[in-house]
């Protein structure tokens, strides 16, 4: 990656593969001053956006997310990842095309956050990361819960032994909405044919 210089923020540059809600959002995170998290030591660039309809689209996602200006606008993700300015790529597309997109930025000697959920099944994960660990590429699933102030407090207190031996954990995360009333049953989130459901999605 990189200003490999340790008196200077480590600069990470990122490519942005695909331009949906949960890219935008990821995009506008990414570029807030690191300040505002207490960080001083690495600083994040976007250099590269691509969408898969047109790289008029890619401009579009640029201009939305107020990414500062010089970073590159693709219509395909054969560019992006051929981008030498590129260091990591985020991968955001819908969940059942990760396993290709993550091995397509995997073979080009990218480093991947892919979005959740990671694959469609553990032999693609399996083989996902044995490509990162060939080429010694970094690859990690972004579940941003991982990395919540609470989440990590919670860990703390059980590797200290604060809580006494766990033995069990319940947990529920839902949604209270009747999603094929909302969605319909040919959306991404509940065809079974696009990894829909709710163990994917």
């Amino acid at each position: 990656m990189a200003d490999k210089d340790m008196s200077s923020p480590y600069t990470v540059r990122w490519g942005i593969m695909a331009t949906g809600m949960i890219a935008d959002q990821f995009v506008k995170d990414l570029i807030l001053d690191p300040s505002t998290r207490d960080v001083s030591d690495v600083r994040h660039e976007v250099r590269a956006v691509a969408s898969s309809s047109s790289a008029d689209r890619a401009k579009k996602f640029l201009e939305e997310c107020k990414v500062p200006e010089g970073a590159a606008a693709y219509g395909s993700y054969e560019e992006l990842v051929n981008d030498k300015n590129v260091d990591i790529v985020y991968v955001a597309t819908p969940h059942s095309h990760h396993y290709q997109n993550t091995m397509l930025c995997l073979e080009f000697g990218k480093h991947v956050l892919c979005e959740k959920s990671f694959t469609t099944n553990a032999a693609q994960a399996k083989k996902l990361i044995e490509t990162a660990e060939a080429k010694n590429l970094f690859l990690m699933e972004a579940v941003w819960t991982r990395f919540f102030p609470l989440s990590i407090q919670i860990r703390k207190f059980i590797e200290d032994g604060n809580l006494g031996a766990v033995h069990r954990v319940i947990a529920d995360n839902s949604f209270g909405d009747n999603i094929e009333e909302k969605y319909g049953t040919t959306h991404r989130m509940i065809n079974m044919d696009l990894a829909g459901g709710c163990l994917l999605d």
